[in-house]
């Protein structure tokens, strides 16, 4: 059954309609979807709904929900921050976040670091890829995308249960998988040795995460799985 994502709260029995054209015209043009048929709907806060068309044209989808869908495809016991230095084309930032999505991570830093190759995004151009990956892969709750921060941000940031970065000298420890967990992967060519002192100072945890140099979005993904299994 098609997802599709709505930016509003969804009510059982209340109509919902959707305009934003990237759905409405993927509804109307691709899927040719007809008044009767069913589809799910997602808001991004956890709700999912099995809803019938009533309406679908370019501009415009409506949908009545007719009751909620209860799908375990949520972390419960972990919540995860991904944070990435900049990769140096955004076409790899964009199929990164749908990579990790699919994984179930909570959050996504951007951050830039010494060796950061590519220091500028517009983090907001990251948000349909998730969304896109968010309805693909059967999750509710949207990936909480940051602004990009800068590295001495980065190592000040609280509130976390466990705090993590990639390196290739760091041990193959028992890591957390329960709680607030942060965890940083570095750019090409990883951490300077300066960063590293600063992070395990501010309380992160160095981790190894293969025997081989990885690139930074494989780190990445490796990394959540580490931590999502």
């Amino acid at each position: 059954m098609e997802t599709f994502y709505i930016h509003t709260d969804i009510q059982k029995g209340i109509f919902a309609s959707i305009t934003d054209p990237n759905e409405t015209l993927h509804a109307y043009a691709s899927l040719r979807i007809k008044p009767g048929e069913f589809v799910e709907v997602i808001n991004g806060k956890g709700d999912r709904y099995r809803a019938e068309v009533l309406e679908c044209n370019k501009k415009q989808f409506v949908l009545m929900p007719l009751e909620k869908e209860e799908r375990d495809s949520e972390y419960s016991n972990i919540r995860l921050t991904v944070a990435v230095s900049l990769l140096n084309k955004n076409s790899k930032m964009k199929l990164l976040i749908e990579k990790l999505t699919e994984l179930g991570i909570s959050g996504f830093i951007p951050f830039i670091s010494d060796r950061t190759a590519f220091p500028k995004m517009k983090t907001e151009s990251l948000r349909p890829s998730m969304v896109s990956a968010l309805k693909q892969c059967g999750g509710s709750v949207d990936v909480k995308i940051s602004d990009t921060i800068k590295f001495n941000q980065l190592t000040e940031l609280g509130g976390f249960d466990g705090k993590y970065f990639s390196d290739m000298t760091g041990n193959e420890l028992k890591i957390r998988k329960e709680g607030n967990i942060l965890a940083a992967v570095g750019p090409e060519g990883g951490f300077t040795s300066d960063e590293k002192k600063l992070m395990i100072n501010a309380g992160f945890v160095p981790v190894k995460l293969n025997k081989r140099s990885l690139r930074a979005e494989t780190a990445a993904i490796v990394t959540a799985s580490k931590f999502l299994d």
